[in-house]
């Protein structure tokens, strides 16, 4: 069959550096794995005329959205229909699995939800028998009028059977520039924390049990990536790469020896609460070279808030110790808070003066579907979301109506941690995020 696979950032903003959609990437390599012709396009890099083109011959046309990326996946979905009206398109990713009903009556021909790769396969061979698409395991289908789901299907709790992402699909030279080049790279799905930003939506996508790949795999895995596409210098994609602890990290040094690429270099994301000496002196070993933290707040109160289950002790410690060992740093900051004052945000910004990281994201409390904050934001009624794009936290000003602060206060507290960290990766990018706060409160 004549696969074709879109990531629909379709004339939509990307901050920092583009990264390869990797779920598609495994899908595709399932595919590819039973005998099937894929293509893929990334709308954020491919003309749409190109995906007119492939659809004249295709089969299936698969599409992977977000929340954020639905209302792009629509506009794709009603030019593949007006084109090739019968031609079966399927949608997967979060929104897919978060909203099954919403995706499939717009037109939609399945939704995949959760994991894709032994359903998308059912679903191509229900496709070749010509049987209802709402019998696969995994997927979801109209019947009628009605929105009908088939059997549930679990998760895999062996990564290792799954082939790796094909990278042969998509031409790297379009997505890295010179100054910033890493593969993407995941060893793990799935998170055990309860954060209220990310949960319960996190449990649905990947299961409420962390899964990993052996250490042998992601080393076999990058060293192909540095024989065949030349790069050395990888970013793990993990909510958080460090489960492992110490034992994991001694046998991925190991590994990585025996794959023959002891040098490569890369980077992740931990929490701080997950930091040791010992720890980070064995990572070095492997490679890392910076680590990415989830600070929130410098309000404990906040923290709490969040359900984050981390001290700002621990926030300290943990910079303290990557700025010893010379591991860089950056620090994920999250503004607006339903319960934060004023004060709150004063902290956060001398938080992050103090701990001083090497490069900030900041972004702004969003209460996304499926998870526990917007169901907090609706209760309490302070939901201010009309649109998909409203769901962007790197791109929206005001999702929650706040009470205690004013959009003035978020938007000074977020020039305050810009101009602590002067070197910030994609200053330019962020200095617009503040311009945009500042324009909203005078608004």
């Amino acid at each position: 069959m004549n696969v074709v696979l879109i990531y629909p950032r379709w004339d939509y903003p990307t901050f920092g550096q583009l990264q390869e959609p990797l779920g598609l990437l495994h899908i595709g390599a399932v595919l590819k794995q039973h005998d099937h012709e894929v293509r893929f396009f990334d709308l954020a890099i491919d003309a749409i005329e190109r995906v007119d083109e492939a659809v004249k011959s295709a089969d299936l046309v698969g599409i992977s959205s977000s929340t954020v990326l639905f209302g792009r996946a629509c506009r794709v979905l009603d030019r593949i229909k007006e084109s090739r009206p019968d031609l079966p398109v399927i949608i997967g990713g979060p929104h897919a699995t978060l909203s099954t009903a919403d995706a499939v009556m717009k037109g939609f021909d399945a939704a995949v939800i959760a994991e894709g790769e032994y359903t998308i396969v059912d679903i191509v061979e229900a496709l070749e028998k010509g049987s209802p698409l709402y019998e696969v395991a995994g997927a979801a289908a109209k019947k009628g009028d009605e929105v009908v789901f088939g059997p549930a299907r679990g998760f895999e709790t062996d990564l290792d059977v799954f082939p790796d992402p094909d990278r042969t699909l998509v031409d790297y030279d379009k997505y890295f520039d010179d100054e910033i080049q890493f593969v993407g790279m995941m060893s793990t799905r799935g998170c055990p924390y309860s954060c209220l930003f990310c949960k319960p939506m996190l449990d649905k996508v990947h299961g409420n049990k962390v899964r990993r790949r052996s250490p042998r795999r992601v080393a076999q895995e990058m060293a192909n990536v540095s024989k065949t596409l030349g790069y050395k210098r990888f970013l793990f994609k993990d909510d958080t790469m460090v489960l492992g602890g110490i034992d994991y990290f001694v046998e991925f040094e190991r590994e990585l020896a025996e794959a023959g690429l002891p040098d490569s270099k890369w980077v992740c994301q931990a929490r701080v609460d997950q930091i040791s000496a010992p720890l980070l002196e064995q990572m070095k070993r492997c490679g890392v070279e910076a680590i990415a933290f989830g600070v929130e707040s410098g309000s404990q109160k906040v923290l709490d808030f969040y359900n984050k289950g981390i001290k700002l002790e621990q926030t300290i410690r943990a910079f303290d110790l990557c700025h010893e060992y010379g591991i860089g740093t950056l620090a994920f900051v999250m503004l607006g808070a339903p319960v934060e004052t004023r004060e709150d945000l004063e902290g956060t910004v001398r938080l992050v003066e103090r701990i001083r990281p090497d490069s900030l994201s900041f972004s702004i409390a969003t209460p996304g579907p499926g998870n526990a904050l917007h169901d907090y934001a609706v209760d309490n009624k302070i939901r201010n979301v009309s649109s998909p794009e409203g769901n962007d936290y790197q791109y929206n000003t005001d999702p929650i109506s706040l009470s205690l602060v004013s959009t003035q206060d978020v938007a000074w507290a977020a020039r305050g941690i810009l101009d602590a960290v002067p070197n910030t990766y994609y200053r330019e990018e962020l200095e617009a995020r503040v311009n945009r706060l500042a324009a909203q409160a005078q608004a």
